[in-house]
């Protein structure tokens, strides 16, 4: 690692003779804010010469901070941001200047302006982040948070709501900067993708974030209205198979203090099939096994979520939020199996039918507070922050199996009771440093206390007894400490960025039945760097460097996790331990008028990582003969990735938008298990293509596909999937949208190469789906306007 980031460091200084020497230039710097005094992060700086030509530009960072390097001259600055009045100040620069800070007004917008930019979705890259700026996208108009991900460039939604970034499952998601328990649960389907305004994703965040996540952190930015008076959406849809939706967003605003409430509810079906084949050598009696599966899952789903925010001072806030998701998912499955046995003579075969009947209503709540402080001196801030979320998951199965001669039939049920209470405290102080240096500090403080109590009941006539080696109760204590320090220094060109995080972790489990319990303790130091140079007005690169953690989940840890099918059975591994990677990364972005080209160069070492071993045992619990597929997870050795990606975005006409991107890396796997080897050296690619096109009558259509390539491993093979949406949508007087969409079908399959068995398990989790959607942005009062809210992670 530290040879690929010294060959990446010599490449970028290497490059940089090689660039013409620039004309003398002079740094002007300023703030934005609003008239209400807190800073309005990206807000764009526009310079023009007297013959009004663009000379340059940026954009605030998260204090309403900028800087532009220019050539001595006249200019004309112009200061804007969505929701507030354009201000325009001429200006002679013969030196360096701090200018007073801008402080922009609600007031008249160029709504033609603002919709023209609104809908193209954008790209930028920052010292430790991408972005990107949500447009009104036909695809995820009338769709959730996961609609808008798909849109990402090597980000993939599993279908039950998995998020990955380039393959890896290890990406924390936070939600206006914060953690959350609905996040962590799959459950970004509860996020109006109309709510969303943009994406940031971080691959090797800095020491002042937490240091979850091996793949990054991705950052989910949520609209906020606020109107000097009222102001609301309401988002009506609807869909075949049923997929019904109702989102209502309300804000009020005074001088001193603003309001908002988002409502909303979601009920939806989703068909499944699949069939599966496993030929067995299992205690050297052949066998094929044969399953055919047909589910029917029902959603039914409503949110809520309430915040405030006051003024204290003209330097001061304080601001709160309270959240409700509700869900309850009801499936039903029939699944009909058949056993045969070729060597047998004669040959025999046993049928038998499965039914499934499953509950699982979740309820998640969370409480957010935040003083944020700004003190005289430009640029120094304080924020504290407190959070609380609470889950509570049970699940409920009754499985029914009926096969040919009573004596093999048999009926099971599980009772789960999962839930969780969590708190955090952080706090967060930035200073200058000089005149170009920038400090960071900050500590953090936050436990979890995860309860899963479960039992097991096999049918005995009219009574259920438990079955013991399916029955426990675990509780799982998790506490992290943490504390970093950073400094930031950028002039002119050159940026560079460093930082070091400590995290100390104590994590304890508890189980009433005799099985491993954890109790264990570690200091973790986490440094974090990022330098990136400003080639040109075009084009700008980035190196950084990161090492990151991943803990266990807790369906890792959790001992049972439900048996909805009494040939398999998953099951979980307290003793696991976390994993740690470090990753070195380099970034391109150039962007012209028409073209941005994104191409990267990554490679990463994960030590201790997580493989979930898939093996057969001749016992079965429910006494079947083609015995157990057990699944669980265990830490291997190392592995090793290497890749290469690049996103591209070309706007062919003023109605026309092209869009694209690739991913390849090449891993290395090494480790054994009780002395099996699962070494495995291979690669893989993903892709995907989009169009945006306006037609006459100001239509836009939208079409995207996306390709996984195939990828084998030590026990198997993932086989090629594909799926592709299309979308279209009409506005309306800026009041009114319709929407329509079609979605293709979602699939997995799966091929396994084990010792005692092969399999070939082909899965459709969703048939082709369409709908669509009615939109209504309400009149508001005189002089409201929208903004955006700032989601940094302070």
């Amino acid at each position: 690692m530290r040879l690929f980031f010294l060959l990446s460091l010599l490449a970028l200084a290497g490059s940089l003779p090689a660039t013409a020497l620039p004309e003398t230039k002079v740094l002007l710097s300023g703030i934005i804010l609003s008239e209400s005094g807190p800073p309005l992060e990206y807000a764009t700086v526009s310079a023009f010469a007297p013959d009004s030509t663009l000379v340059d530009g940026t954009i605030t960072d998260v204090a309403g901070r900028w800087e532009l390097s220019l050539p001595k001259g006249n200019y004309r600055l112009r200061f804007e941001f969505i929701g507030f009045a354009a201000k325009e100040v001429a200006l002679s620069l013969d030196a360096g200047l701090v200018m007073e800070a801008v402080r922009l007004s609600s007031g008249a917008v160029d709504l033609d302006a603002v919709e023209v930019s609104a809908q193209r979705s954008q790209m930028s890259l920052s010292l430790d982040k991408k972005v990107f700026n949500v447009g009104e996208d036909a695809l995820s108009a009338n769709g959730t948070a996961n609609e808008i991900l798909e849109q990402i460039p090597s980000v993939t939604v599993g279908v039950d709501g998995a998020v990955a970034y380039r393959g890896d499952g290890g990406i924390k998601i936070l939600i206006n900067g914060r953690p959350s328990a609905l996040a962590d649960r799959g459950g970004l389907s509860a996020i109006p993708a109309s709510s969303v305004e943009r994406v940031e994703i971080m691959t090797n965040p800095s020491a002042i974030y937490e240091a979850a996540g091996t793949a990054g952190i991705l950052n989910i930015i949520l609209k906020k209205e606020a109107t000097r008076g009222y102001g609301g959406t309401l988002n009506v849809g609807t869909g075949i198979p049923d997929q019904h939706t109702i989102d209502l967003s309300l804000n009020l605003r005074r001088e001193k203090f603003s309001a908002y409430l988002n409502v909303g509810g979601r009920y939806s079906n989703y068909f499944g099939s699949g069939d599966l084949i496993r030929s067995s050598t299992l205690n050297d009696n052949p066998s094929v096994f044969r399953q055919t599966t047909a589910m029917d899952r029902n959603d039914l789903a409503g949110s809520g979520l309430f915040g405030l925010e006051y003024q204290l001072t003209s330097s001061s806030s304080l601001s709160a939020s309270y959240s409700l998701y509700h869900q309850r998912n009801k499936d039903e499955t029939t699944v009909d199996f058949a056993l045969s046995f070729p060597n047998l003579a004669p040959a025999s075969t046993q049928n038998s039918q499965q039914f499934r009947d499953y509950l699982e209503p979740g309820t998640y709540q969370q409480t957010d507070l935040t003083f944020s402080k700004t003190y005289p001196t430009e640029g120094r801030t304080l924020n504290v922050y407190f959070k609380n979320d609470r889950w509570s998951e049970p699940e409920y199965e009754d499985v029914t199996l009926t096969a040919a001669t009573p004596e093999n039939s048999f009926r099971y049920r599980t009772d789960t009771e999962e839930g969780s209470n969590d708190y955090l405290l952080q706090a967060d102080y930035t200073t200058p440093l000089g005149e170009y240096g920038k400090l960071e500090l900050g500590t953090r403080a936050e436990t979890r206390i995860i309860r899963a109590d479960y039992i097991t009941e096999l049918a005995d006539g009219e009574l259920f007894r438990p079955v013991a080696a399916l029955t426990n109760e675990l509780k799982y204590f998790e506490r992290i400490a943490a504390a970093y320090g950073q400094y930031g220094w950028s002039k002119e060109k050159i940026s560079v960025q460093a930082g070091l995080r400590a995290e100390f972790t104590s994590v304890r489990t508890e189980n009433r039945v005799e099985t491993p319990e954890v109790d264990d303790n570690y200091l973790n130091l986490f440094p974090s760097l990022s330098l990136q140079y400003q080639f040109s007005e075009a084009t700008s690169s980035q190196v950084s460097y990161s090492r990151r953690i991943r803990r266990p989940p807790f369906y890792f840890i959790n001992t049972f996790g439900g048996i909805s099918d009494p040939t398999t059975l998953y099951v979980g591994n307290p003793d696991i331990n976390p994993i740690y990677l470090d990753r070195i990364e380099w970034n391109v972005l150039y962007r012209k008028e028409k073209l941005t080209l994104n191409p990267a160069v990554y490679a990463g070492q994960v030590r201790d990582f997580w493989k979930v071993v898939v093996e057969q045992t001749p016992e079965n619990v429910f006494g079947l003969e083609q015995g157990t597929i057990v699944t669980r997870p265990v830490n291997l050795g190392k592995e090793q990735v290497l890749g290469v990606e690049l996103t591209a975005n070309y706007l062919a006409t003023e109605s026309l938008t092209l869009s694209g991107e690739i991913n390849y890396f090449a891993f290395r796997e090494e480790g054994t298990v009780e002395g099996r080897d699962f070494a495995a050296t291979g690669g893989t690619w993903s892709g995907s293509l989009s169009g945006r096109l306006t037609v006459p009558g100001d239509v836009r259509l939208q079409v995207q596909g996306f390709y996984e390539a195939r990828r084998e491993d030590a026990q198997g093979v993932n086989l090629p999937a594909w799926a592709a949406n299309f979308g279209a949508s009409k506005e309306w007087k800026g009041k009114y949208t319709v929407s329509a969409y079609l979605r293709s079908p979602r699939f997995r399959n799966t091929e396994f190469n084990q010792p005692t068995f092969t399999e070939l398990n082909e899965f459709e989790w969703t048939r082709w789906r369409g709908g669509v959607s009615f939109r209504w942005r309400f009149e508001r009062g005189a002089g409201s306007d929208e903004r955006r809210i700032r989601g940094s992670i302070r």
